[in-house]
């Protein structure tokens, strides 16, 4: 039986192998949008697991020096948006540990930069960058010390007395160590600790659900394309002795060899595509070619488990034809769905709201979950009875031959028309709650104060007075940039005044009339005292927010006698943002990456602080755009082969039709109304389900108050695109139906 299968299967004429091409097509880019997706989620996961050498915690600098280990100072940057790891190093004696992606140390005025940031030094201006890094570029540091290609990484040599006067250091006068550097004997292997990497997690399993889940609908269309002849043609073979088990086997050959064909086009078409895919960053980093690829398992997994879904979707689509050797014909009318399917929707739904009722905003959402799974999963369920209520409300409300042709096919299979939509569904599903949650979430902390102050520099420097003199006036002198300093009030030894503490402030009244969304003095204050701590807050909807008010007191003493402890700094250009940055980082100490001294970042502008956050929503937002993206074009091809399908199950009926002096336009209308009605009733019953849950989840977590979001203008466009792409797909497969109805193929085989 296995060998008349694969006979059948490949030398049995032009039908045989044009639907063979077809389904392992079919097959072939669900596979590689499948392999895709896990390829992603493996280099994300091979990121999150790689070894964090900047993570490495050493022990303060004892004096006198020891002959072995390293002075190390890790130190973090920022140019243009984007992170600069800097990792300043002097090793102690023979045998110092050298850091990941390079055979040696650095040697004092030398470094070591990852190749995309080796790439910018050569591009840009000297005293917008390269003036950062005093030396000469050695070579580049390998992928071993990097997350992606587009890391930006560098390795600074130095001689342990450098390391322990940089510029700007309170250490430089005093012989100690820059504030940050520590004695390290050994460099750290462990992962980085996870911040926001369930977070991402989250997203790619969403997405692999979204990407999933329509394309085993496709290959279940697919392997059953032209499923009535098929059926007739088994019929026959049961009627010259053919036994059950022999049809599920030739059935199952069939189906295994087109699924198994797809599978490993699919996989080509994959490798075809992965370095186009390696550049496009989804999650911000470039992963390299190399770690974007799946499993070996995933692979496997593939080429078995695609063929093994295709033979049981074979097997369940012969049930009516195992009854009798006269099934097909004799075959009884299906019972329509009920009522009941939408129970498990409406679990899901239940059960979305109850997690959402203990989440917080520590659990991103977490516990409401497997909710919207469930709902996911309910929607699937629901599909075919919505499309049979749709079916019939239409055919109620809507006259002509078209539509009660269409309502009556609907309604006698509703559960196939409604599979060649469910993609769409779920495309739809997840994009609207995306589009309505991640505006809204950069709503909340987009505010116009952040925009005032979008383009001021924010750095803490803690200089004596007569250096943050000198800076103040470097700084003065850069074209485009004007400075606004905050002085410390705490005393040389530490002591404040009364009621101080050793964050606060002294700020000149100009100053803040300039800076005026963070608050303004009393009227007739040339300076008061303030704490500007809540400046350095990570999260916009508070390091925007005033510290100066009418009830501040009174600073009556000399500004200028104070240490300098922070400055902000209004620039007029990108360039220029640059420019300050670099004579920050030559004439201050270099900001510790892991917040170990008076800075919890580096210098940076209120508009990066915010684009930090708003590039975190925008990530999730990428991940599941590119799911609904992806399923989309899954779901087309599944769409365009149960139609093409259906038009070949149904060439008999329709050419009798037009024979008989039925118009192909009413014909073409059957068609498009069989596709329209599922996929119209659905998708809005979906769009409407996911609107509601995103408003809830809004409510739940925004701050009280916060007026609800509106869908962008983002949402529609891509939605409107998938639709049209469906609509597309159908219309293109109309030429067809003129072919196969015209009259000469009244007679049949």
């Amino acid at each position: 039986m296995v060998r008349l299968g694969l006979q059948l299967t490949l030398r049995s004429g032009r039908e045989a192998m044009v639907r063979l091409v077809i389904t392992a097509a079919a097959v072939a880019v669900g596979v590689a949008l499948l392999l895709g997706v896990l390829a992603e989620y493996h280099a994300f996961q091979a990121n999150a697991s790689q070894a964090c050498w900047s993570c490495t915690t050493g022990q303060p600098v004892p004096s006198p020096l020891p002959s072995h280990g390293e002075l190390w100072n890790d130190s973090v940057d920022f140019y243009q948006g984007q992170t600069i790891t800097r990792l300043d190093v002097a090793p102690l004696g023979a045998g110092a540990p050298v850091p990941p992606g390079i055979t040696r140390l650095p040697a004092p005025g030398e470094y070591y930069a990852s190749p995309a940031l080796a790439a910018l030094l050569a591009a840009v201006p000297a005293d917008e960058l390269g003036d950062r890094f005093p030396g000469h570029l050695a070579g580049t540091i390998g992928d071993a010390a990097l997350n992606g290609a587009n890391d930006l990484v560098i390795y600074i040599g130095y001689t342990p007395a450098e390391l322990t006067a940089l510029p700007g250091s309170p250490a430089a006068s005093k012989g100690g160590p820059v504030p940050g550097t520590q004695w390290v004997t050994s460099i750290s292997t462990a992962p980085a600790s996870e911040v926001f990497t369930p977070f991402f997690r989250y997203a790619f399993g969403i997405g692999v659900l979204a990407v999933l889940f329509p394309m085993l609908v496709l290959i279940s269309t697919a392997t059953r394309l032209a499923a009535d002849r098929r059926e007739e043609r088994f019929a026959a073979l049961r009627l010259v002795g053919g036994t059950p088990g022999d049809i599920r086997v030739i059935a199952s050959v069939e189906s295994v060899v087109s699924a198994f064909c797809g599978a490993v086009l699919g996989i080509a078409v994959f490798l075809l595509v992965r370095p186009a895919l390696a550049d496009a960053a989804l999650v911000g980093t470039r992963y390299f070619e190399s770690d974007l690829t799946p499993t070996s398992w995933g692979y496997l997994g593939i080429l078995v488990g695609v063929p093994v879904v295709a033979a049981i979707a074979a097997l369940l689509s012969l049930r009516r034809v195992q009854i009798s050797p006269l099934g097909v014909s004799r075959r009884a009318k299906r019972k329509p769905p009920t009522f009941w399917r939408l129970s498990v929707l409406v679990a899901g739904v239940g059960l979305y709201v109850y997690g959402l009722s203990k989440t917080t905003h520590a659990s991103i959402g977490a516990p409401a979950y497997p909710g919207l799974l469930l709902t996911m999963i309910g929607l699937v369920i629901a599909g075919p009875w919505l499309t049979s209520a749709a079916s019939r409300l239409f055919g109620r409300l809507t006259p002509g031959s078209s539509a009660l042709l269409a309502t009556r096919r609907l309604a006698d299979n509703p559960k196939t028309a409604f599979r060649a939509v469910t993609g769409l569904v779920l495309a739809v599903f997840l994009g609207t709650i995306v589009g309505t949650l991640v505006p809204a979430v950069n709503s909340t902390e987009a505010s116009p104060a952040n925009a005032s102050l979008s383009n001021v520099l924010l750095a803490p420097v803690g200089l004596d007075p007569h250096a943050g003199a000198q800076l103040i006036s470097g700084l003065s002198a850069i074209p485009g940039a004007t400075v606004y300093p905050l002085y410390s009030l705490a005393g040389g030894n530490g002591s404040v005044g009364p009621g101080l503490g050793p964050g606060d402030t002294a700020v000149s009244c100009a100053v803040m009339r300039e800076l005026a969304v963070l608050g303004q003095c009393a009227p007739g204050l040339r300076a008061v005292q303030a704490s500007d701590s809540g400046l350095f807050d990570d999260n916009p909807m508070y390091n925007t927010k005033p510290f100066v008010d009418s009830a501040n007191t009174a600073y009556t003493g000399n500004l200028s006698s104070l240490p300098l402890q922070t400055v902000m700094v209004r620039v007029n250009s990108p360039a220029t943002l640059e420019r300050v940055r670099t004579y920050l980082t030559v004439n201050t100490a270099p900001q510790p990456a892991g917040g170990q001294g008076s800075a919890p970042t580096p210098p940076r502008t209120f508009g990066e602080t915010l684009q930090i956050r708003l590039d975190r929503a925008a990530t999730l937002e990428k991940i599941v755009y590119a799911a609904v993206a992806l399923t989309l074009i899954v779901a087309g091809c599944s769409l365009a082969v149960a139609v093409g399908g259906g038009l070949v199950d149904r060439k008999r009926p329709f050419t009798l039709l037009r024979v008989s002096g039925t118009q192909v336009g009413v014909l073409s209308r059957v068609v498009m109304l069989e596709a329209a009605v599922p996929l119209l009733a659905a998708t809005m019953v979906a769009a409407g389900i996911a609107y509601g849950t995103s408003i809830l989840a809004f409510v739940r977590l925004a701050p009280a108050g916060t007026a609800i979001p509106q869908l962008g203008s983002d949402y529609y466009a891509l939605m409107g695109i998938g639709l049209a792409v469906a609509f597309g797909v159908i219309v293109v497969t109309l030429p067809l139906l003129r072919r196969m109805t015209s009259p000469g193929n009244v007679r049949f085989e």
